[in-house]
């Protein structure tokens, strides 16, 4: 009996130790390229816009390039980025992080709730089709990503009805796309894109 209620108590102990933690780069600026696929020009350039879009829109925008996803889906990883970064603060939960995985092919925008209403997945699936995959095919990361927070920035910057009505908007378009047949816009609507084959 004594050895039977030994090993159960182990067996919890064991279910109790968590698995090997997510680790994620450390937040060294508003552009972090563990990756490496941002040139330095390229890269200053960048935080110097983000800082800039903070201090106007009050939202923060964050890119963040990793090498490795540790097998967790890309929206999952996003998220769990953002939270860990404290993107957007806890009051207003309005940051956004831009995340390319390139060795993985895969890249996704995560929205904090209070910038849900006006920067919808669907809107995102489209700033990810139009404006960065075209570029990443080419082999242009920098101009691809420089391309997707422009996208970005112009959205949060717009007044609050118009940036909702065009959120609104590339919802329904892609709500049309997936009822004529075209199941690559509930790709997008899910943020993944594998952005070179």
């Amino acid at each position: 009996m004594r050895s039977l209620l030994l090993g159960w108590a182990l067996g919890l102990s064991l279910l109790a130790v968590p698995a090997s933690a997510q680790t994620f780069p450390k937040l060294t600026g508003r552009v972090v390229d563990q990756a490496d696929i941002i040139p330095p020009t390229e890269e200053a350039n960048l935080n110097t816009q983000l800082e800039q879009l903070e201090k106007t829109t009050g939202h923060q925008l964050v890119v963040a390039t990793v090498t490795d996803l540790e097998g967790n889906d890309i929206s999952d990883y996003g998220y769990k980025l953002g939270r860990a970064w404290g993107i957007g603060g806890k009051e207003n939960n309005d940051g956004v992080v831009f995340l390319i995985a390139p060795n993985e092919r895969r890249m996704n925008i995560s929205v904090g709730y209070g910038l849900e209403p006006i920067l919808t997945d669907a809107l995102s699936g489209r700033i990810i089709r139009d404006d960065v995959t075209p570029k990443f095919k080419d082999g242009d990361y920098p101009g691809g990503i420089q391309a997707g927070v422009n996208a970005i920035a112009q959205q949060i910057q717009l007044p609050p009805e118009e940036a909702a009505a065009r959120a609104a908007a590339a919802d329904k378009a892609e709500r049309d796309r997936a009822d004529d047949g075209d199941f690559g816009g509930l790709i997008f609507i899910g943020f993944i894109v594998f952005f070179f084959f």
